[in-house]
């Protein structure tokens, strides 16, 4: 009966000392979207990656300024997404103490997708658009593009309509004769008889990345566990990048997407080009959207909005173990 009892004590003592059953740090994340950029999320999510870093982390869906609102007043600990919703919260006299630490730039591509009678964009003069919201940032995705076709944008009426698929909608009942919309959205509507009309990235404008922002008193006093969750999105990067049909798969249950181009198409959308560090171009690109949009262009350097100091630390770190950084 001794060595029963002495077994016992040492399976509950493994069971409450394991990894997995030790107390979680717990991070709450703002997304600002549900689409393919989510799958190193996700991944990190289903394969447990967040767990065995000691992290209990809660995904929030917060669209436009709900997220920015959510993280001043400390509901949450980051935002992953577009950046512009933040720029536009640093326009303030006195900037608020908000940081970005990561940058994950994707694949992703953008048109401007029009009715079926629209042959060019001078034809959209006197037309409507549909936006997700007034002076969002796909609202300045529109203007860049009709800009660079000599369409002057106030001549064209923009209406909210909402997400991506509230705005397919708008476009199959006739209410908006365009939108812009992602590659895999697009190719849907392409199969329905609509136009893509242009693109909104060049090789002199590239599409912003998602980033991870921050409050800065949050990267101090949640550094370690903010560490974690970054390590632990790099490796769901890679699992991304790696493992198509896992991807494909997540998809499927997150987005409930079923057909295979489609598929194919929002998972090529997500391809990582660059990560995990943000650039001064990609800055750059993110203020002339929220400029075309809103009319607003914080004067804010990059300096003052990036904070790489928590992946150069997890490349030291990991340089110590094994020479070989996790972060590259």
């Amino acid at each position: 009966m001794a060595k029963k009892a002495v077994l016992l004590l040492l399976v509950a003592f493994f069971l409450l000392t394991s990894p997995v059953n030790l107390r979680a740090q717990k991070l709450r994340v703002a997304t600002l979207y549900i689409g393919s950029t989510m799958l190193p999320l996700w991944i990190a999510q289903e394969e447990g990656t967040f767990t065995r870093r000691g992290l209990e982390v809660e995904l929030i869906w917060l669209q436009s300024s709900l997220s920015t609102f959510a993280l001043i007043a400390g509901e949450v600990d980051l935002i992953f997404g577009t950046p512009q919703e933040t720029l536009l919260a640093m326009t303030t006299k006195n900037l608020l103490p908000l940081v970005t630490i990561g940058a994950w730039e994707t694949n992703s591509k953008h048109w401007l997708v029009v009715s079926p009678k629209i042959q060019t964009p001078k034809e959209l003069s006197g037309k409507t658009l549909a936006t997700s919201r007034p002076k969002a940032a796909d609202e300045g995705y529109a203007r860049i593009i009709l800009r660079r076709f000599g369409v002057n944008p106030e001549q064209i009426t923009f209406i909210s309509a909402g997400g991506q698929r509230d705005r397919i909608a708008a476009l199959k009942s006739g209410t908006v004769q365009g939108s812009v919309l992602n590659a895999y959205n697009t190719l849907l509507l392409e199969e329905l008889g609509f136009k893509r009309l242009a693109k909104l990235e060049t090789s002199e404008f590239p599409f912003p990345p998602a980033t991870l922002t921050t409050r800065k008193e949050t990267a101090i006093v949640k550094r370690e566990p903010i560490k974690a969750f970054l390590s632990s999105m790099v490796e769901g990067t890679r699992g991304q990048n790696q493992d198509k049909e896992f991807s494909l798969k997540l998809l499927r249950k997150y987005m409930k997407m079923q057909n295979p181009k489609v598929l194919d198409a929002a998972y090529n959308d997500s391809v990582m080009l660059q990560y995990p560090y943000m650039t001064r171009e990609q800055l750059n690109s993110s203020l002339d959207i929220l400029e075309a949009s809103t009319g607003v262009r914080p004067r804010i350097s990059f300096e003052e909005f990036v904070d790489h100091s928590l992946l150069q630390e997890i490349r030291l770190q990991q340089e110590k173990i094994d020479g070989n950084p996790t972060v590259k």
